[in-house]
């Protein structure tokens, strides 16, 4: 496989990879808190009424009421992202690759805010989201996310060297080591259970390891 063509598909798994992250930690988030209910409702009753009682605990219903309140506040930030001058942004980090330097100026001349006279609102909104998602991506040094960016654009795209390319492998390896670790918990297995007999048997098994018997 060439570099370009190899370069591509690493893009792109890398940035499947990352949505399938957020939305696992998401996931995990509820699992977990469901999962010590149940826990509790076994082994610990007292605990668990305790928990029903106290209206400053997290339930399960509440985890996705904080889910989607970060997700609006996620929202707010982007809406109220400050579109800096481009020079103030580039010159965040000076050293860093020319090639990102070029896509960034690229993407800006299309999407920053001074350039978007004429247009609709709607497409003034979109350019915004991908000045501010272009902006994040060169100060965070995420060569993925610009060519993703300039590639929707129909922009010119560079040429992805053999340091790239490591790069984006190594990224892709710590992203699906993150994943695996939070899937391979006990409040993943248990969440993702088929029946709730699976479901007993490792809440035993969770127990037994917090508290062996002499």
């Amino acid at each position: 496989m060439s570099n370009d063509k190899k370069a591509k598909f690493l893009i792109v798994r890398l940035s499947t990879l990352r949505q399938e992250l957020q939305i696992t930690k998401e996931t995990f988030r509820y699992a977990d808190n469901e999962f010590h209910k149940a826990f509790n409702e076994k082994y610990f009753p007292e605990i668990a009424q305790k928990n029903k009682e106290d209206n400053t605990l997290s339930t399960g219903k509440e985890n996705e009421e904080e889910i989607k309140k970060a997700r609006e506040k996620a929202q707010e930030n982007k809406e109220e992202f400050h579109e800096e001058p481009v020079e103030d942004v580039l010159s965040i980090n000076k050293s860093l690759d020319p090639k990102m330097k070029k896509m960034f100026k690229s993407i800006a001349k299309k999407t920053h805010p001074d350039k978007l006279l004429g247009m609709t609102d709607k497409e003034k909104e979109k350019k915004k989201d991908l000045y501010a998602e272009a902006t994040r991506a060169f100060e965070n040094d995420d060569f993925a996310s610009l060519y993703l960016i300039c590639k929707e654009l129909d922009l010119e795209l560079p040429d992805i060297d053999e340091e790239k390319i490591k790069k984006m492998e190594d990224q892709i390896s710590s992203t699906k080591q993150e994943i695996n670790k939070l899937k391979s918990t006990f409040m993943w297995e248990w969440f993702f259970a088929s029946n709730e007999t699976k479901k007993e048997s490792l809440i035993d098994q969770l127990f037994s390891r917090m508290y062996p018997r002499p």
